[in-house]
Order: structure tokens, then sequence, then C-alpha cells
């Protein structure tokens, strides 16, 4: 039976269609996902791609998230066995933008997920920061994105945006994806983008500053750096160092950052 949506341009829609990319994303996700491993999937849309994460892994809990009204009533005749008596399938309809990952009230959500979705595109930036910020991070983000994004984040100029992938994550490029493979056809290229590894361990710290505080800092250390980008750090942080004042925020990794910000509040280092 043959499930379809018209995609809404008003949610950035474009639905995966070709079944033997949906299987090798899920086959990839395979080395990530260990037994009480839960997912989440955002924009589930018709469910191609929730319909093979459950075939791959049954005893595994997933979570979809859909703001799409049309979809709901969808979803769950599609996968009412799954929903009602395997109950290894939740759908909460909800604005990914509005779910807060962090509420307590998410305790079915283990500290232990990842996330594998064909995200809006529109909502690429959003979607990465609210993960990867968050307390609970997931542990890998397995997304399909345009791209030019997918590019962005590999590159070794630095952005703000590659910073904030590289700074929680390993990112790499899984497999470029062609716009004839989608429903509608989007008017630029995809590909899946992998983000493994997850965490805030270049937070930690020997003093008595928090990771909370330092990771404040230190975005807010790198978001004034890089509003001049063009200008050296010595300029814009007004830092001395000798290593450090003539570069560009470009050419700076993250490891650095943590010394920059360390550099530009003393009170870190207290």
């Amino acid at each position: 039976m043959e499930y379809n949506l018209e995609a809404k341009k008003s949610l950035g829609q474009n639905f995966l269609k070709n079944t033997t990319i949906i299987k090798k994303i899920v086959e990839e996700a395979k080395q990530y996902i260990g037994e009480n491993t839960n997912i989440i999937e955002i924009g589930p849309g018709t469910g191609e791609l929730t319909a093979e994460i459950l075939k791959i892994f049954p005893k595994n809990k997933l979570i979809c998230i859909e703001t799409d009204d049309r979809a709901i009533p969808l979803l769950n005749e599609r996968f009412e066995k799954n929903i009602k008596t395997t109950k290894n399938l939740e759908i909460i309809h909800q604005d990914i933008r509005l779910f807060d990952i962090d509420d307590k009230k998410q305790d079915k959500i283990s500290q232990d997920y990842v996330i594998i979705a064909n995200i809006p595109y529109y909502l690429t930036g959003f979607i990465f920061k609210k993960f990867l910020e968050a307390k609970n991070q997931p542990k890998t983000m397995i997304f399909m994105v345009q791209k030019e994004i997918a590019d962005r984040a590999m590159d070794k100029k630095m952005s703000l945006f590659s910073l904030g992938i590289k700074t929680y994550g390993e990112p790499y490029i899984f497999m470029k994806v062609s716009k004839g493979n989608f429903v509608p056809a989007p008017k630029v290229d995809s590909a899946v983008l992998i983000i493994k590894n997850i965490n805030k361990n270049i937070f930690e710290n020997e003093t008595k500053a928090s990771i909370k505080y330092i990771e404040k800092k230190y975005w807010e250390t790198a978001k004034k750096a890089f509003n001049s980008k063009r200008k050296q750090l010595g300029s814009t942080l007004k830092i001395t160092d000798d290593k450090f004042k003539k570069e560009r925020p470009e050419n700076i990794i993250p490891v650095d950052w943590i010394y920059i910000t360390k550099l530009v509040y003393n009170d870190i280092n207290e």
C-alpha cells in the first residue's frame, strides 16, 4: 500500500523516495546503535525512512517528531502495529522547534540516543544547534542536508557553522544524494552528513568554572571574532598572545578557541 502526501513548501518538505538510499543510510547507522539506544526521527512525513528503521532495529524504541497535521493519521494507520502492539514506536505531534530534549518529562529518551532524519533544510542550523548544545546530547546525528551545508561542515577553513559542529563531534559525509531522488525534487543536491562521538568534553575544566559557564563564554568569544571575521584576533578580542593575535577566526580549531576564551575571560582559570 502506498502512503503519499503532497509536499508543503511552508514545511520545507522534500520526501526521499529512493529506497536504496534509505537502506544505505539505515545500514550505516548500525555501527552507532546498540541494544539500548533510542532513535529519534525528525519529520517522518510519509514514513519511508521510519519503516526501514523499524525493520532493521525492531527492538529499539523509535520516537518520531512530526509537525504536519496531515501526516499524523497517515503514520498512525501505517504503523498501527508498532504503536499499539510491539510498542516500539511513538509519534509525537509537535514542531521540532518546540520540542525540549532536556525536559525531565522526556525520560522516555535515554542518555543514549541517535537522531536519523531527512530534515527541512531551512531548519538545518537551528536543529544542529538545538541538539549539539543540549544537556542531553545525542550520541550520533545522521542528517540529510544540502550538499553545500555538508561541504561547509567539512571545510578546513572554519566558519561559525563548522565550528559549531566540530566543537561537539566528528563530522563526515557518508554519501552524496542527487536532487532527483526526492519528491518534489529540490533545487540543489543533498548529502548525508553524520556527526559521531558527540560530547562536551572540550569544556571540561580543572578549575571551579562550570562546563555551562565555559561553553557560554566560548561561544561569546567565537561569535565576537566571527562578527569581524576578516580582522585579526588581536584587534577583535584584544588578546596579546603572539601565537594567535595575528590569526583570523577561520584558522582557529576548537581546542585553541578554549585557550583563547581563557585569555579573554580570566575568571575561567580561577
